[in-house]
C-alpha cells in the first residue's frame, strides 16, 4: 500500500490541506487563480519532503468557476512531479446514488486522477459503492468530525451512529480492502479509542489538528501510526507575507512531523 510506503520512508503521517483563499493569501500573491497557483506550489515546494500527502478541498477550486477547475487540475499536475510518490486524497465529501456516484466516481479518479477521496455515507452503501469497486484507490468516510456541529446527527443513538459508521466500515473494508475514515482531532481520545476498537484496521484521516486546537499527540497514542493528520491552514497560512512563506510554511510542518516522530 502506498500510504504506508510513504509513511515508513518520511517517517511522518502528514497530510497538507490546500484550500485557496483568497481572503486569506498572504501579501505578495496576485488574488487570483494565476496567485493562489502559484501560493499553492511554494507550499507543495516546502513541504513535500515532509508530507505522505496533500489534501486539496475541492469547494475551494470549484467556488473559482472554470478557472478553479483549470487551478486544480494544475495542482495535482505539480504535486506529482514536485513530491513524486505522495498521496492526492480529493476532498470533496461526495455522497449521492447510482449513475450520479458513478459519475463523480469518474471524476475524481479518471479525470482528476486522484488518489483518494472523501466521502458522505449519510445515503448508505449504494453511494459508495461505485467508489468501493476501485480497489485501485481509495475514500475515507466522514465518521466523527472535527465541528461541533457533529453532534447534530453522529452522537445519536445507541451505540452512536458514529461508531455504526465504523463498524460498517469495517465490515465494508473487509471486502473491498480501500476504505479509511475521517476522525476528528477535536473529539476526545475516549470518542478515538471507541472508533479505533471498532475500525482496529482502518486509516484514519484526521482533520482538526494545528488552526482548530487538536491534539496531535493524542491523537497518536490513542488511533496509533494507521493514520494521516491533516493540517491546512497552520501551513498555508504560516506568514503573513509571500517572502518567507517557504520558510515559514517548511518550520512548521517540520516541527509537525517531528512530533509525529515520537509516536512513530
Amino acid at each position: 500500500m502506498r500510504y504506508r510506503e510513504r509513511r515508513d520512508s518520511l517517517s511522518s503521517v502528514l497530510c497538507v490541506g490546500l484550500d485557496p483563499d483568497p481572503d486569506r493569501l498572504p501579501e505578495g500573491y496576485a488574488r487570483t487563480a494565476q496567485g493562489m497557483g502559484e501560493h499553492l506550489k511554494e507550499v507543495i515546494d516546502a513541504t513535500a519532503t515532509l508530507a505522505v500527502a496533500y489534501k486539496p478541498n475541492a469547494a475551494f477550486f470549484e467556488s473559482m468557476g472554470a478557472p478553479g477547475w483549470n487551478l486544480l487540475s494544475e495542482t495535482l499536475n505539480y504535486i506529482r512531479n514536485q513530491a513524486p510518490g505522495s498521496l492526492i486524497v480529493l476532498d470533496a465529501k461526495r455522497g449521492d446514488l447510482g449513475n450520479t456516484a458513478s459519475h463523480y466516481a469518474k471524476a475524481v479518479f479518471d479525470e482528476l486522477d486522484a488518489d483518494a477521496v472523501t466521502l458522505n455515507p449519510y445515503m448508505g452503501r449504494e453511494s459508495l459503492e461505485p467508489f468501493l469497486q476501485r480497489k485501485d484507490r481509495a475514500a475515507f468516510v466522514l465518521c466523527l468530525t472535527s465541528n461541533s456541529g457533529a453532534r447534530d446527527f453522529q452522537y445519536h443513538g445507541q451505540p452512536p451512529l458514529y461508531l455504526e459508521v465504523a463498524r460498517l466500515c469495517r465490515q465494508w473494508h473487509e471486502q473491498s480492502g480501500n476504505l479509511g475514515l475521517v476522525v476528528g482531532a477535536t473529539r476526545e481520545s475516549g470518542e478515538l479509542a471507541s472508533v479505533r476498537k471498532q475500525a482496529p484496521g482502518l486509516v484514519f484521516l484526521v482533520p482538526g489538528v494545528g488552526s482548530q486546537g487538536g491534539d496531535l499527540n493524542m491523537v497518536m497514542q490513542t488511533a496509533g501510526k494507521e493514520v494521516l493528520i491533516n493540517s491546512s491552514r497552520s501551513i498555508l497560512f504560516a506568514s503573513h507575507k509571500r517572502d518567507g512563506l517557504k520558510q515559514a510554511a517548511y518550520e512548521e510542518a517540520l516541527s509537525l512531523v517531528n512530533a509525529m516522530r515520537n509516536h512513530l
